[in-house]
């Protein structure tokens, strides 16, 4: 318990910008201190009463969750969402769950299932065609069939955030994510989207079943120019501007629409905001919430 506490406590001086050297020393004599004392009286039965009431206990409310977190699959989790080995595809483990309301075997509405077969065939070598397409294509080897039916579920767990969905209504506030993807030059850009539905889709590959944990996301449009985007940054510091503008529109729906779960970095609160004097514009402000889990 002293360690963990005084490993929180280290992060919390870090982050203060605080000279911690001198709190640190006092820190690690006054435990060594402690240890010394509790080696020399381990047979007095008052201290190991006493010890019991110093204990540690099972962690309690929201980050009970992260009690349950195996650090391998966490740190592997953080790897992906980094991108630092390898492509997304959404098979990879995840520390969460999706949750309910789920509603199993979704037929997906025909646009939508078009859309998945192109995310496989970006996502995997291989070729991938719907049940029609199959139909018309003159030979089926090596072809791979994508069937429509998927689990749907209104929410999402990732380590002790939740994402909720438009199709849930008690979640729908917690729809509003950012998410991260790698652009065209190597470089990678935040987006902000509003999760319609998550969904888990079972794909028959040669090496067997293989369960993909999924979003459907309506992307926003950025504001028409970097510096209504960046509207609110600081005068002092340029590069400072947690706050954007983006219109509360969406695009059309395409093949980016449907995302690996790996891709959410956090959410945002949406507010309505007003840029000009004479001629008024309406835009939405996307405000994170700092709570990001991959960092």
């Amino acid at each position: 318990m002293i360690n963990n506490y005084l490993i929180f406590f280290i992060g919390s001086l870090l982050n203060s910008k605080r000279q911690i050297e001198l709190e640190l020393l006092r820190i690690i004599v006054q435990n060594q201190r402690i240890d010394e004392l509790i080696l020399n009286q381990l047979d007095c039965s008052k201290l190991a009463q006493a010890l019991e009431l110093v204990k540690s206990r099972p962690t309690a409310g929201s980050l009970a969750s992260y009690d349950e977190l195996d650090f391998t699959e966490s740190y592997r989790f953080v790897q992906i969402f980094r991108h630092l080995n390898e492509t997304v595809i959404g098979n990879e483990p995840f520390p969460g769950q999706m949750l309910s309301p789920k509603k199993e075997r979704v037929t997906l509405p025909d646009n939508i299932y078009e859309l998945l077969v192109q995310y496989y065939n970006n996502a995997y070598d291989g070729k991938f065609v719907t049940i029609a397409g199959a139909v018309s294509e003159t030979s089926t080897e090596d072809l791979t069939i994508v069937l429509p039916y998927v689990n749907q579920y209104g929410h999402i767990r990732i380590g002790s955030e939740i994402f909720g969905a438009t199709i849930a209504p008690r979640y729908m506030r917690n729809s509003h994510i950012l998410a991260k993807f790698i652009q065209s030059d190597e470089t990678t850009n935040i987006f902000p989207g509003e999760v319609q539905y998550y969904f888990e889709h079972s794909l028959d590959l040669s090496i067997g079943t293989v369960m993909h944990h999924l979003a459907f996301v309506k992307w926003h449009i950025p504001a028409p120019d970097q510096q209504t985007r960046f509207h609110c940054k600081s005068s002092v510091e340029e590069e400072l501007c947690n706050i954007e503008l983006w219109k509360d529109e969406f695009y059309k729906i395409d093949r980016d629409s449907i995302i690996p779960v790996h891709n959410i970095y956090s959410r945002f609160v949406p507010s309505e905001f007003i840029v000009g004097v004479r001629k008024l514009k309406k835009y939405m402000a996307i405000i994170p919430i700092n709570r990001q889990f991959h960092l």
